[in-house]
């Protein structure tokens, strides 16, 4: 489970990095710029940050499903080791 959560924390601070890097501007504009004068690498700034959130929500819910897959994976052993002691007439 450590490492799970060790796995989970490099991910996320690699993630918001990313999306650190991609947010900066490296110019700042002094008056309002109609969008079809841009340079087309500037037309579709927010394309990183999109890409960014949906493969940040995807490890999330990857690590999610698998923690869970885990847990309901204890549960089943437990719940068939309890079976078990149940048939034998044996106390839990």
């Amino acid at each position: 489970m450590k490492t799970l959560t060790r796995w989970f924390a490099v991910v996320s601070a690699w993630v918001l990095w990313g999306l650190t890097l991609a947010a900066q501007q490296p110019t700042q504009q002094d008056e309002f710029v109609p969008i079809d004068q841009l340079p087309p690498q500037e037309q579709l700034a927010a394309a990183p940050l999109l890409i960014g959130a949906y493969a940040f929500v995807m490890v999330v819910l990857f690590f999610y499903v698998h923690s869970l897959a885990r847990r309901l994976t204890s549960v089943q052993r437990e719940l068939d080791r309890l079976d078990t002691t149940m048939k034998q007439g044996g106390s839990a």
